[in-house]
């Protein structure tokens, strides 16, 4: 199954992709970032059942793990991202005119939404792939793996 998806109508969602995000904590202050927080977070902001009031427009956060290629990895990281053993990492392979990726999930940081819809999307990830990246996120924070338990709940909401 495809990496990506369009998710276009939406303005942003867990899993999209977008380039120049400013990060406060990046050497370069701008960097590709994947959205992780969940839709409903997003939606809390884009699309809100009580108003948000102007001045905490600006300053509300969505959580964003920076992406990078895979070939900036060193050592034997690019194998052992490549082979799933190294949680911090979510591997998107190449794809739909994009490198191969890493998305740096121990780097997550809050970034301000207003801030990451000024960025261009580069990509969104598939149903499959978001499911995947929940795994990878509960495998980061339990030591767990939990992708059998996710895909079988995935399965069955359909």
């Amino acid at each position: 199954m495809s990496v990506y998806a369009d998710r276009s109508s939406d303005d942003a969602n867990q899993g999209d992709i977008f380039e120049d995000v400013p990060f406060a904590a990046s050497p370069g202050g701008s960097a590709w970032g994947m959205i992780l927080s969940h839709d409903c977070d997003c939606d809390k902001f884009l699309k809100p059942k009580t108003q948000i009031p102007d001045e905490q427009r600006s300053m509300w956060p969505i959580t964003v793990a920076p992406v990078h290629p895979i070939d900036q990895l060193t050592g034997g990281r690019i194998k052992a991202v490549r082979d799933r053993r190294m949680p911090r990492y979510f591997h998107l392979p190449e794809e739909a005119g994009l490198p191969e990726l890493v998305a740096d999930l121990w780097l997550e940081q809050p970034v301000p939404m207003e801030q990451v819809l000024m960025c261009n999307r580069l990509a969104s990830l598939s149903d499959e792939w978001r499911g995947r990246l929940w795994a990878q996120i509960i495998r980061l924070r339990t030591g767990q793996e939990l992708s059998a338990v996710i895909s079988e709940a995935l399965q069955e909401a359909q």
